[in-house]
């Protein structure tokens, strides 16, 4: 797996706050890759085990030997993914909120301005937009509360692109600053609806994103993104549309619609979570 590009520091150490905490996201998000990697190459391998023009037959035993070294491998990288998730957790909740004048007082705390929604879960589909380098490949959706005793405003947003051809691998992740969302809600979702009436949620923010090249190249950068969610009630589509002054990181999913996960736009008010209330969860 590639190295970060960390910079060449000297004694007198020249980054800010603002680029340690760019750093760390860049390296979770890259750690995250490679378990990613990981994963898709013991999928590789049982696709290989149960291809019908494989060179010879495989024998039960020989079946369950290869199953038992793929949940192995599938059970050590969750754990790893449980430690990348607590490092993350770890490193948002030292991401100051810094004051708009640093030589002033900070004015007394508004109160919280709490959101009709919220988006929970994960969801995936296929990238079918001609022009998007990842056409054919697999987009995901992941969505948490930050911190369950904080009120529902406070959510991260995890997406990854990834997409595999003859001889090459490209894949991408992002991760956002949750500090910097913001959520605009409308609609209701019911039964099978028709578009106009959908539940839709619009996220918007900033984060940190690495790309992974076919030529195995990895760069990172920080990035500011519109994600939107239509539920129509029997089936959810999203669109994330992702902008850098680097134009190596635009990106615009195209519609997606989801084949897995369980993605929700919840209502806040409908679901109680407020700060007195998420203790429950």
């Amino acid at each position: 797996m590639s190295m970060p590009n960390i910079p060449n520091l000297t004694p007198i150490i020249d980054i800010d706050r603002e680029d340690a905490f760019n750093m760390l996201l860049a390296s979770i998000a890259m750690e995250e890759m490679g378990l990613a990697h990981i994963i898709n190459a013991e999928g590789e391998k049982l696709q290989y085990l149960f291809k019908s023009e494989a060179h010879k037959p495989f024998s039960i035993a020989d079946i369950k030997d290869v199953n038992y070294g793929v949940e192995k491998v599938i059970r050590e990288t969750m754990k790893l993914q449980m430690l990348l998730q607590e490092k993350l957790d770890t490193v948002i909740t030292h991401i100051p909120n810094v004051c708009s004048t640093p030589y002033s007082p900070c004015p007394p705390p508004k109160p919280k301005c709490i959101p009709e929604c919220i988006l929970t879960g994960y969801g995936e589909g296929y990238i079918s937009d001609e022009a998007n380098a990842f056409k054919c490949g697999t987009a995901t959706i992941e969505s948490s509360l930050c911190n369950l005793y904080e009120n529902c405003t406070t959510f991260s947003i995890k997406y990854t692109l990834f997409k595999e051809t003859e001889g090459s691998i490209r894949s991408a992740i992002l991760l956002s600053l949750p500090q910097s969302i913001e959520v605009h809600c409308n609609g209701n979702a019911k039964s099978c609806q028709p578009v106009q009436d959908a539940n839709t949620i619009v996220v918007q923010g900033q984060g940190v994103m690495a790309i992974k090249n076919s030529e195995q190249r990895l760069t990172q950068c920080a990035v500011s993104f519109t994600l939107t969610v239509w539920d129509y009630g029997c089936n959810k589509k999203f669109q994330m549309i992702i902008c850098s002054l680097n134009s190596e990181f635009n990106n615009d999913s195209g519609i997606v619609t989801l084949t897995a996960g369980n993605l929700e736009i919840e209502n806040c008010a409908k679901t109680n979570r407020s700060p007195e209330n998420l203790s429950a969860y």
